[in-house]
Order: structure tokens, then sequence, then C-alpha cells
């Protein structure tokens, strides 16, 4: 399946980095993708994605999508990480950090199967491709408690590991 168009949030999709805070035995590589319109929504809804309505205390009614891939197949082999291309097809970087609102054509995978507890038929989806047609770099805000640059003074402590007792300034970590 397709979804062309969508608003991207929170994407975890860089392939050495997957998310391990839900599942840290089959870590995920996963986004959000949002709607304002109701019949996009229901349009989701009747493909077989998880749409749910939220109501945010500030701004304007969404419904969101989380879609996810894990990075270790169910018989415990690595899987392939998420597929991500700019509008020419060209692979971007991992190293590319997408910023809440870009934009994206989202490529999934659906299956049907019987869920263990309700025994009812349900779609499950899989992440499999992102296609950026907007991208907004993710840029990581400075924190309130971090440090200051501040004057530095070496007493001749070897820091860098080698056998001067030299300043990091220029130093790969």
């Amino acid at each position: 399946m397709l979804i062309s168009n969508a608003p991207v949030f929170f994407a975890r999709l860089h392939p050495a980095h997957p998310n391990p805070t839900f599942n840290p035995e089959r870590p995920t590589w996963e986004l959000q993708i949002r709607t304002y319109d109701a019949k996009q929504a229901a349009e989701w809804t009747k493909a077989g994605l998880g749409v749910k309505n939220i109501m945010p205390e500030e701004g304007e009614p969404y419904w969101r999508v989380n879609l996810r891939k894990h990075s270790i197949k169910s018989d415990g082999t690595p899987a392939d990480p998420v597929k991500v291309v700019d509008g020419k097809l060209r692979p971007i970087s991992p190293e590319v950090g997408i910023g809440n609102e870009s934009v994206a054509n989202i490529r999934i995978y659906q299956y049907e199967y019987e869920d263990k507890v309700s025994k009812k038929k349900k779609m499950g989806n899989v992440l499999m491709a992102v296609q950026l047609t907007r991208l907004i770099p993710y840029v990581p805000k400075p924190r309130d408690d971090d440090f200051a640059e501040t004057d530095f003074v070496n007493e001749g402590a070897d820091m860098t590991g080698g056998e001067s007792p030299t300043p990091m300034e220029d130093a790969d970590y």
C-alpha cells in the first residue's frame, strides 16, 4: 500500500539505531503520520491502518497512525532497514534527521492475522520505505541545563591516550 503526501512526525529511521523503548529484544524503526482531514482519516481506517483521533489541549484536532518495522524478524534474523529516498529516488543519508512536519510518501506492507485474544481477523502493517517530498531537517534544541563554553587549563594530564599532554581540540570522539 502507498500512502501519499503524509506529514511525518517522530521519525526514527537510522538503520543502526532502531528504537528499543517499547521492545528491547526487537527494536523498531518507526514514524507517525498525521492528517487534519476527516475524509483522509476515514480512508486510512478503511485501508486497515490503526487510526487514532487526537484532541490536543492546544491546537487543532488530528488523526494519527504509528507505523513500525522490527529490526529483528520473529525468527531472530536481522531485518532490512526502512528504505529512505528523496523525490528523485536518491538514497538519503541516515545521518540526516527527519524533522516533524516533513512530508513523505510511505510504502507499507499489509498482512492479515488472527488476534490471539479476541480471535478476530486484523490487519498488520509494516513500514517498508519512505520517499521524502519535503524535508524539514531535525535540529535538536539546546538543553536549558547544558554546559557553556569556558576556559580550560590542562596541568599536563594526558587526556588523549597519546604521549603528549595536549588539549583534545582535534580529537575525533
